[in-house]
């Protein structure tokens, strides 16, 4: 062989060598980001069935109690047991009774004349079972019901309306941060419910990947479909982390790679020379008994008062906490500061609270039970401490981790709430897992009521389920009289918002607090000499 021959030999094998071992590894990278965005539809998917065969499984169950307890017909008890079940449940606006067609009556009312029921899907009598019937409209703008009924007689049916956006909560903001799109159908191709990303694109244009899963219980199936991009983009992601196991000499992979890890390091550094120079605050916000005026308790809130930028909101240096694991001891921080703000007056109402909040790190945290009694000790009673968690904490902490967590708190006399309440994955399944005390309404809720926002109804589950699991329920947000009074037609009475109060910082919380007292001191003794 020539020496010609052996140098292109040779450069054809540094080549192969230069190119083949990223090629690799870029493959390695596209297939595990396939798997992975795989793995999400399906996890999206069935945490969504799940949700709608609890929901048409709930609704079953309410129709065949109907069935078995109540005749066919108009009848006074019929007519309450209707009322009964819309009461009772968490789902259902409205129970309804077809005879014949024509739509007799429901837990509105009894009609009469009976009206004909227009939409054919809502005339089909099941011969067993229940029969879903799909929205009229389903659209970003307008959506009507879906209605469930079951046989009640020979031309007669017990039925059930469902807000379609139920199918959908609470887990669609969610899904359209991860950009995937789900519907729920029917086996024959009707939609029930379409939420996420693109909840008003048809599905089978879309060009991403897919998973459909079908209930063994009714016959309805979710689709899960990705963004067409998403994919692309999410490896392109991971390539350069894969690509780099190839590339080790790469200079200019070396300089990205350093500057990603000293920008984030330079933002974690930050948070923690602030805590170490005196630039955090603990600011205050009342938690008002609206029937008495009483403030009955306060949340604690963080503020970074930045030497150039000023105040500075946890939105912005939060998440660089966590990401760093320093939050674990900024909370420490500011357990300490509690003590030291709040102590004389917890000690002088007894009957007054301070919350503060967890996030997921401290479920990981094997000091976090010896820290807080260290911390509060004797100083502050156990039951006057308030630890808020979110249902997104509660996610993304191990199901038996943060358990376990929890139940010691609570052991501990402490007590807890569940914050933003309706705005993380999940509902029921934490209310119910965890023993909460308190049922925080998240404020997008609170300022969607008295607008035609479909979340503007939701309030109304949300404080019916808090309810019934005998939670005391605190509306966050609260910014205006109307707000106000629908609260209390609910009978939602703990509040806090701008309508009484911003935060404060300690010493103008202290203030507050104290004209507080004496207002409720002046009004109790004008009470008393008015009854005297």
């Amino acid at each position: 062989m020539s020496g010609r021959r052996r140098r292109m030999l040779l450069l054809v094998l540094v080549v192969l060598a230069g190119l083949l071992p990223p090629v690799a590894f870029l493959a390695m990278s596209w297939y595990q980001t396939a798997q992975t965005r795989h793995a999400e539809l399906s996890r999206y998917a069935a945490a969504t069935l799940d949700r709608a065969e609890d929901i048409f499984g709930s609704a079953e169950t309410t129709l065949d109690g109907m069935a078995a307890h109540f005749e066919p017909r108009c009848s006074e008890a019929t007519y309450q047991g209707l009322r009964r079940a819309v009461f009772e449940s968490l789902y259902f606006q409205e129970a309804t009774l077809v005879i014949k067609g024509l739509f007799v009556c429901s837990s509105n009312g009894i009609n009469n004349p009976a009206p004909p029921v227009t939409y054919a899907e809502n005339r089909i009598v099941p011969d067993k079972g229940i029969h879903i019937s799909p929205p009229v409209v389903l659209t970003r703008e307008k959506v009507t019901s879906i209605v469930i009924h079951r046989r009640a007689g020979e031309d007669s049916m017990f039925g059930l309306v469902l807000n379609p956006v139920l199918l959908g909560e609470p887990g669609r903001k969610y899904a359209a941060e991860d950009r995937i799109t789900l519907a729920v159908q029917r086996n024959d191709g009707y939609t029930l419910a379409q939420f996420g990303y693109e909840p008003t694109r048809a599905l089978d244009q879309t060009q991403g990947g897919r998973v459909v899963l079908k209930s063994t219980r009714y016959p309805i199936s979710v689709v899960a479909v990705d963004a067409p991009n998403a994919l692309l983009q999410d490896w392109r992601r991971n390539a350069v982390i894969f690509a780099s196991a190839g590339l080790l000499t790469s200079a200019l992979l070396l300089v990205l790679l350093l500057s990603l890890g000293r920008r984030q390091f330079s933002a974690s550094a930050g948070v923690q020379d602030a805590l170490a120079d005196d630039q955090f605050q603990v600011y205050y916000q009342p938690v008002i008994d609206s029937i008495t005026g009483a403030c009955i308790g306060a949340e604690s809130l963080l503020r970074w008062h930045h030497p150039q930028l000023g105040v500075i909101m946890p939105d912005t240096f939060i998440q660089a906490a966590e990401e760093s694991g320093f939050i674990v001891q900024m909370t420490k921080w500011v357990m300490g500061r509690i003590v030291t703000d709040m102590a004389q007056l917890l000690k002088e109402n007894p009957d007054f609270y301070v919350s503060l909040n967890l996030s997921p790190q401290h479920f990981e945290d094997p000091r976090l039970l010896k820290d807080i009694r260290s911390i509060f000790g004797t100083r502050v009673a156990p039951g006057q401490i308030v630890f808020e968690v979110t249902e997104h904490e509660l996610i993304m902490g191990e199901d038996s981790k943060a358990g376990e967590v929890l139940k010691q708190i609570r052991a501990a006399g402490m007590k807890l709430a569940i914050d933003d309440f309706g705005s993380g994955y999940s509902s029921l399944k934490y209310l119910g897992r965890f023993q909460f005390d308190y049922l925080k309404i998240d404020k997008s809720f609170i300022d969607a009521i008295g607008t035609e926002s479909l979340m503007s109804g939701l309030v109304d589950t949300i404080v019916r389920m808090g309810n019934q699991l005998k939670l005391k329920i605190v509306a966050e947000g609260v910014e205006t009289p109307a707000q106000l009074n629908y609260l209390h037609q609910l009978d939602v009475h703990l509040v806090q918002g701008w309508l009484f109060s911003k935060a404060l910082p300690a010493d103008q919380f202290r203030n507050y607090m104290a004209a507080n007292r004496a207002y409720m001191l002046g009004a109790a003794a004008g009470k008393t000499a008015a009854h005297g």
